[in-house]
């Protein structure tokens, strides 16, 4: 497992990435100050869905999480399985179908 590690006074980020039975994870820590924004790039390596949840077990029971679809036009069960049927549907997304998985 590697870490990078960036600090400042308003933002701490850290990248570890774990490759296992060709799986790849990307985790990111940050703190920002109170009633204040931040924005994280996020480099993604393949297609697919991509689950984006924090890491603190609390918040992921409040629904704090999403789903990003890194898009290609062919649908492969290699690269993505289909949402979750109880995702709750946003924006866009909201009102449309998911595929049975």
């Amino acid at each position: 497992m590697k870490y990078n590690k960036q600090t400042n006074t308003s933002l701490s980020l850290v990248l570890c990435s774990d490759h296992h039975d060709l799986t790849h994870k990307l985790c990111l820590f940050h703190q920002v100050y109170p009633n204040s924004w931040t924005a994280i790039y996020m480099p993604l390596d393949n297609v697919g869905m991509w689950n984006v949840r924090s890491e603190n077990w609390a918040r992921q029971y409040l629904g704090q999480q999403f789903y990003l679809r890194v898009w290609t036009s062919s649908t492969s069960w290699r690269d993505e399985y289909p949402i979750p049927k109880n995702a709750l549907l946003c924006g866009r997304a909201a009102g449309r179908r998911t595929r049975p998985l």
